[in-house]
């Protein structure tokens, strides 16, 4: 199985994860930060696709849980309509519903094994800014894993004949 790369585009964010050269496994890469300039955005895409050798994209879908496709799901799809004639892929379409909830489920469990590690002294109102930003960085480039998971999971069941 080729290396796969999965984006969980946002309004104000774009986490980022990739699968190991097998297929199996997906991890949290990076998460981008969308400005104005969608070219660039587009640009920085194509850059991590042949940074990391991706040779598939999946876009995670946002459909409601009665399953329609409002608004941010139409804004994902005119965006990947824009982003396909940048990129040198094929490009899927993943449902993503709940993945966002997931991520900040792992996130929290991940917090509360971390919490008995002490802490430097300092501005704390600063720190505390700066773990907001980070996590929901993290919590963008985590979405992005979990949407491609699920999608890998998937893959590998049809392959086996067998679900999951």
């Amino acid at each position: 199985m080729a290396r796969l790369m999965a984006l969980d585009v946002g309004e104000a964010r774009i986490g980022v994860a990739i699968s190991d050269a097998t297929g199996f496994l997906a991890s949290p890469y990076t998460t981008l930060h969308v400005t104005r300039d969608e070219a660039q955005t587009f640009k920085t895409i194509q850059h991590l696709i042949d940074e990391t050798e991706t040779e598939g994209l999946v876009i995670g879908l946002p459909i409601s849980l009665d399953g329609e496709i409002h608004s941010q799901g139409e804004r994902v799809l005119a965006f990947a309509g824009r982003l396909k004639e940048h990129i040198t892929i094929p490009l899927t379409f993943w449902d993503e519903r709940l993945s966002t909830v997931e991520a900040q489920r792992l996130l929290s469990e991940r917090k509360e094994a971390e919490q008995g590690k002490h802490h430097k002294a300092g501005d704390r109102k600063k720190r505390d800014q700066a773990k907001r930003r980070r996590r929901k960085q993290e919590i963008d480039a985590l979405a992005a894993a979990v949407i491609l998971q699920e999608y890998l999971d998937q893959q590998m069941s049809k392959t086996r004949g067998t679900n999951i």
